[in-house]
């Protein structure tokens, strides 16, 4: 069987990049997690899986949140608040999931879709507005 019909989120520049390499390489590693998750449904073990995903998502879109915050402060970025607010909206949201986990409630096909349509949408409308300025920092 082919293994890329498993891939919930596949890279493509078009959708996904800001020229930035450092950003869409952290970028991909979000992928990778959604994508995980995505595998767990699966391999219908997702009730297993998705928790330690989860963290590992949670934990590393805080470090890229971070980076990208760093950045923001550093360069005075007209957009921060408005960004880093739709940081902690997303940081909110994946609390919400785990505690929906922790009840037993199923959240599961929830969470995929809701990871794949706010990274999309994050990406392209917010990301995509802060790249140019760090390209003119030499941020690569």
């Amino acid at each position: 069987m082919n293994k890329d019909l498993y891939i919930f989120i596949r890279w493509s520049d078009a959708d996904y990049s800001v020229g930035i390499k450092t950003i869409d390489d952290q970028h991909k590693e979000l992928i990778k997690y959604i994508n995980q998750i995505y595998q767990s449904i699966l391999d219908r073990n997702s009730k297993e899986v998705t928790p330690d995903v989860l963290a590992n998502l949670e934990d590393y879109a805080r470090f890229h949140f971070g980076y990208e915050e760093k950045i923001f402060n550093q360069i005075g970025y007209e957009f921060a608040e408005e960004h880093i607010a739709e940081h902690r909206a997303f940081s909110e949201k994946i609390e919400q999931f785990k505690e929906g986990i922790a009840k037993g409630h199923d959240v599961i096909f929830s969470i995929t879709n809701y990871l794949r349509d706010w990274l999309r949408t994050h990406i392209q409308k917010e990301d995509r507005k802060y790249a140019p300025e760090f390209q003119k920092l030499g941020i690569k």
